[in-house]
């Protein structure tokens, strides 16, 4: 592959982009396309981001912006099967987001200060990856968590097959992704976002992989919550039409890792699904208070 959808959007010095060959169960290797800002000398510590189902890497733009000046290392991927992330891949699941961040983690080097970012099904993921790599996973944050089944997965799951169709897949998509935004003003670079998505998902076999990450189960995440063994902070959209009451998802969350360590949640007003975007001034003060304490 030497082509790409979406353009790149990390110019440092020592930025990496490209795809990393990830081990996959078909024939050839899955083709992972990620990020990498480098490292410096003055380099606090590394965020490693990945965003939900159906969505791209340009939805870490404002983070991208906002934690490269202030000395992180950002790594942004696609996640498989979507953007420029699509190729060699057919199974679809938190378990594989999972072990693809840890190939991540070994393909680029990475040995310590590393906090994982996570978005809606890829939030569990980093739950996962960070049980995997305990000596270098060092928080995780989480924003607009899916980490376990709900009541509505029992109706969604046969209508998926139906809904994630070739002909109109994309569309419906398209649809009901504008809707998981709920304040009146759409945030900087909105249209060029869902350009992004819409062209991605115009790739041979990314509708259909979207539908298997949205049959995929989410109870081996869901096993695994009360492990957590680092830092972790959960950011939730008080609208996000993913949970019935978000108030009542933060606490069942807290209930969850009640005997895990530092571990705290925040709900934003006005928000859907992706805090870090709609409502990144809000996201921002929580991440910027969270870092300091992870690497002063």
């Amino acid at each position: 592959m030497s082509e790409t959808v979406i353009k790149n959007l990390i110019s440092t010095s020592q930025a990496f982009s490209g795809h990393l060959d990830i081990k996959s169960n078909c024939e050839e290797n899955g083709k992972l396309y990620i990020e990498d800002s480098g490292e410096t000398q003055d380099t606090k510590g590394i965020l490693l981001c990945v965003p939900g189902m159906g969505d791209v890497r340009t939805s870490f733009r404002f983070l991208i912006k906002t934690f490269i000046p202030k000395n992180y290392r950002i790594i942004v991927s696609d996640i498989r099967g979507m953007g420029d992330s699509w190729e060699g891949f057919n199974e679809f699941n938190p378990e594989l987001v999972s072990a693809d961040i840890s190939q991540i983690i070994e393909l680029r080097g990475l040995k310590k200060n590393v906090v994982l970012v996570g978005n809606s099904l890829s939030a569990g993921s980093c739950v996962l990856a960070s049980l995997k790599n305990p000596d270098i996973v060092m928080g995780v944050i989480m924003l607009g968590p899916v980490v376990h089944d709900m009541l509505a997965d029992k109706y969604f799951r046969p209508l998926s097959l139906l809904i994630f169709f070739s002909l109109w897949g994309s569309s419906l998509w398209a649809s009901y992704y504008a809707g998981l935004y709920k304040r009146n003003t759409k945030p900087d670079g909105y249209e060029n976002h869902l350009k992004d998505i819409k062209s991605s998902l115009k790739i041979p076999d990314a509708i259909g992989s979207l539908g298997k990450f949205g049959r995929a189960s989410k109870v081996g995440v869901e096993k695994n919550l009360s492990k957590l063994a680092v830092p972790t902070i959960a950011i939730y959209g008080d609208q996000d039409p993913d949970y019935p009451d978000a108030t009542k998802e933060m606490d069942w969350l807290l209930n969850k890792t009640v005997e895990c360590k530092n571990i705290e949640a925040f709900v934003l007003e006005k928000v859907g699904h992706y805090p870090h975007v709609e409502a990144f001034d809000e996201t921002k003060d929580i991440l910027e208070k969270f870092l300091v304490k992870l690497f002063g």
